[in-house]
């Protein structure tokens, strides 16, 4: 089976009991989870119930179960009823669909995304303000403010409030306290206190949602965690239905979470996770110390991945010299612990699948002058990768997504092919896009340049290559066929084309060069597929979306996602006759629409594969879970990677005053003193040691998702009152590349 140290004792020896699995970054946890799945089945071990298999991502769940189901039909076994593979939240809501009436009032409940969220929360906050002005602007520093700026202050205010009180309802429902609850408690905090704040809007929020009949993602582990602990009959049932139960990326667990899961494994439960790869505690409510815990437990058997074959021995000294640094150096000695001492080792020269190998150092690192002129360096760099590996896959890691709109402007004005990976990206959402293109060209169709773009973007997709030289009376053009045929199709009527007198264009009225091209021939035998979509009749706009998935043959994917509109389509016109086509066309093509969810999800299923020549963007959040031949790692500053207590925290907000510039440390801090009578002296000491710690596992990540060449930048800039600086990270790592370099 090809199993290595730590793959194989889980493998062949796991039978029962808890087990922990730690595991180094690129050490095969899938595969070796996967084969000890496969084994239990094909002996008959987890009988006579079924394994479990809890993932973070709904990608992970598919990759599991192909893996699965692979090896189990090589061994001539159909062993698809023996297992089941799921998010935590698909757990939760089979739990909550076996007694639905136990916690809302009928069976039709539906669980909100992250889109209606936001909106829902931001109208709770505007419902609050309206009674809590003088709170809303007491944390406001106005002797600093100009009133120019006044507006934007406001708006900026409100949308952060919306994302940490959001964190701090997350934190009441995985707390398991209730509204009701979260009032009573927090009454006597006095009314300038944020966690008051959070206690009222946690009631309005959760008003809200009751009446819409949603449920959140916290809602549905709350209240399965609720039906379990109530109900012995019903957790019985998950029990005896789960003989085993196993948690991937358990460093990302949270309290909720890790109840649940103990209940339902009464005793036979695996956790397999990375501590050092714990990097979303900052904006959710995991808990990386449960599974360290768990890993410490004197009753937990723990089986150690240490070997990789992802990387090149070179950037493997350089993440254990991170690891090294980090745990001995640290200049903040209650950050040491940051990382564990997990070091990853290279694989036996004669693994099958062995560590790549190059013929040149392959880390460098550079400090620019400003942000921009580091953008425009990294990707000056990265199309000379390109150029010189074209069968190389490229990534650019920003640590913000500010950041990451100026790499992609540069990479658009060089024309350098790039997929952007966060949850607005064109290929997450280019079956919106198409759609939205569609509905916009038959909302006015005697707009040339939307038909033009309908055409170009959601008809003739393919390559027509060749250049085409258009001969005027002035001088002679080469063109793309593409150019050719977008000029012709925005000067001439629509009309005209669609329906000419004797049912043919007249070829006089066409330039001469187009009528020879590929993309004449295909563009006139795709009218009839058009005339069909314009014939259709729009009144029912959820049928013609549907018309629209057919007549283009959508795949399944796009097909579902097709699906979703249309009914959100038919409740949106429900609620509003007066939206019309142009106005979904609208919402379609904006970046952040409100289908960009649903559409991340089915994204998600089909699982990302970086493609050679095309770069990806992302953030180093994003990154985790995938690799790269080749990945600049970008932004390496203070701010984003801060290191000393004097750094710059992005937690911070410039506009408020100084005693309440971080406000989701003083959430942190008032949580644990009234919830877990802990007291906490320096709320936000508490919350820059978190920052640092979690930065430093972040960089970790980045660093380990190349394979065989790494980059790392950073610049130094001194704007007025903004200074920014490379962070330590960065001078300590590109001193020891210098060193490595020279040996």
């Amino acid at each position: 089976m090809g199993l290595r140290k730590g793959q194989k004792e889980l493998v062949e020896r796991y039978r029962g009991g808890k087990c922990a699995i730690a595991a180094i970054p690129g050490g095969g946890k899938t595969h070796c989870l996967s084969l000890w799945a496969v084994e239990m089945i094909t002996h008959g071990y987890h009988k006579p119930g079924k394994i479990l298999i809890v993932t973070y991502m709904n990608s992970a769940v598919n990759n599991f179960k192909q893996r699965i189901s692979a090896e189990l039909q090589k061994r001539g076994i159909n062993g698809s009823k023996d297992y089941f593979v799921s998010t935590i939240h698909g757990l939760c809501l089979q739990i909550i669909k076996e007694k639905p009436d136990l916690i809302i009032a009928n069976e039709e409940f539906e669980v909100i995304d992250e889109v209606s969220k936001i909106h829902l929360i931001s109208s709770a906050i505007d419902e609050w303000k309206r009674y809590n002005e003088r709170e809303f602007q007491l944390y406001l520093d106005m002797e600093n403010l100009s009133v120019s700026k006044m507006g934007d202050v406001y708006k900026s205010w409100h949308e952060k409030l919306c994302r940490i009180m959001l964190s701090a309802i997350s934190d009441f429902k995985v707390k398991g306290i209730t509204p009701s609850e979260a009032k009573e408690r927090c009454k006597s905090l006095g009314r300038d206190s944020i966690l008051a704040w959070a206690s009222d809007i946690y009631e309005i929020y959760d008003r809200r949602l009751k009446i819409g009949g949603y449920l959140d993602f916290d809602d549905m582990l709350y209240n399965a965690k609720k039906m379990l602990e109530t109900d012995e009959h019903l957790l019985e049932k998950y029990r005896k239905k789960y003989t085993f139960v196993c948690e991937d990326e358990a460093q990302d667990s949270n309290y909720i979470q890790n109840e649940i899961l103990t209940l339902i494994a009464n005793g036979n439960l695996l956790r397999v996770g990375d501590s050092n790869q714990a990097i979303c505690g900052s904006f959710s409510s995991s808990d990386f110390t449960l599974f360290k815990n768990f890993c410490e437990a004197p009753d937990t058997t723990v089986y150690s991945i240490t070997q990789s074959s992802r990387n090149t021995r070179e950037i493997i000294d350089l993440a254990n010299f991170f690891v090294k640094y980090v745990r001995e150096s640290h200049p903040v000695h209650e950050c040491r612990d940051s990382l564990l001492p997990q070091y990853i080792e290279p694989v036996p020269e004669d693994d099958p699948r062995p560590n790549p190998v190059i013929d040149e150092y392959g880390i460098k690192a550079a400090v620019f002058e400003s942000w921009e002129d580091e953008a425009r360096g990294v990707v000056t760099q990265t199309i000379h990768m390109i150029k010189n590996h074209p069968d190389k896959t490229i990534a650019i890691l920003v640590p913000t997504a500010w950041k990451m709109s100026l790499v992609v402007n540069i990479l658009e004005a060089r024309k350098v092919p790039f997929e952007l990976l966060d949850n607005t990206s064109g290929e997450r959402n280019k079956t919106l896009k198409k759609l939205g293109r569609i509905i916009d060209f038959l909302a006015v169709p005697e707009d040339g340049e939307k038909f033009s773009n309908m055409i170009n973007e959601c008809i003739l997709t393919g390559d027509y290559d060749g250049p085409v030289f258009v001969d005027s009376e002035d001088e002679t053009r080469t063109m793309g066929q593409r150019e050719l045929l977008s000029e012709f199709i925005k000067k001439y009527p629509v009309e005209k084309i669609l329906y000419p007198v004797g049912g043919i264009i007249e070829t006089s009225d066409v330039p001469k060069e187009l009528l020879k091209t590929k993309i004449w021939r295909d563009f006139t035998d795709s009218l009839d597929t058009v005339r069909q979509l314009l014939e259709f009749p729009n009144t029912v706009v959820e049928k013609l979306i549907l018309f629209i998935a057919e007549k283009l043959r959508f795949d399944r994917e796009e097909r579902a996602i097709a699906q979703k509109v249309a009914g959100d389509v038919r409740y949106l016109m429900n609620q509003n006759p007066r939206w019309r086509l142009s106005d979904l066309a609208f919402e379609l093509l904006s970046p952040k629409n409100m289908f960009n969810y649903f559409a991340g999800v089915v994204w998600d299923l089909k699982g990302f594969e970086p493609k050679p020549g095309v770069v990806t963007v992302a953030t180093y959040h994003k990154s985790k879970g995938l690799e790269w031949d080749i990945v600049f790692l970008t932004g390496l500053n203070n701010a984003d990677f801060p290191v000393l207590l004097d750094d710059r925290f992005m937690g911070e907000f410039w506009f408020l005053k100084e005693q309440y510039k971080n406000p989701q440390a003083l959430i942190k801090s008032e949580m644990a003193k009234v919830f877990e009578g802990k007291i906490v002296k320096d709320s936000v000491l508490e919350s820059k040691l978190e920052t640092i710690s979690e930065r430093a596992r972040l960089l970790y990540v980045g660093i380990t998702r190349a394979k065989e060449y790494l980059f790392l930048s950073s610049y130094e800039q001194n704007k007025g009152k903004r200074v920014e600086l490379p962070s330590k990270y960065f001078f300590e790592l590109r001193r020891y590349i210098e060193e490595a370099e020279k040996t």
